[in-house]
């Protein structure tokens, strides 16, 4: 089980991935570079482990508080979990394999910025959220 300050550390590391790839999405001859392809992979598997192991440490505590607010706040986090594995998998796929024409090149930056607006607002809402009712004691 990973501790707060772990998942702190990784939304850290997650929010420095995107920085980076935000650039390289800008960049034409850098979307295709077997480099970048790599770091979207690191990218893919971070995340991804990020969001299970918040499922069933984080939000599999929260869900179960006796205070409805708190719950109803787990929900929330879960709920935003599966929105962004959804958009998540299917951007994953377009890295590296989106056609050179520029139609594809404009659907591509446009879900990029999606996507990682989507994860970004996740981190958000973990940080200001989340995390503060975890790091308090459970006596609401």
């Amino acid at each position: 089980m990973y501790t707060l300050d772990e998942l702190k550390k990784q939304n850290q590391e997650i929010t420095d991935l995107i920085d980076v790839l935000e650039v390289l999405t800008q960049h034409e001859n850098l979307r295709h570079n077997p480099f970048a392809c790599e770091l979207v992979s690191r990218f893919n598997e971070k995340v991804r482990m990020h969001l299970v192991f918040e499922d069933n440490t984080t939000y599999a505590e929260l869900a179960k508080h006796h205070n409805p607010d708190i719950s109803r706040i787990a929900n929330q986090f879960h709920a935003s979990a599966r929105e962004v594995k959804k958009h998540f998998t299917h951007y994953v796929k377009l890295w590296c394999n989106t056609s050179t024409d520029e139609s594809s090149q404009a659907t591509f930056i446009a879900e990029s910025k999606n996507v990682f607006k989507l994860i970004r607002q996740r981190v958000k809402f973990e940080s200001e959220e989340i995390f503060p009712l975890v790091e308090q004691p459970f006596s609401r």
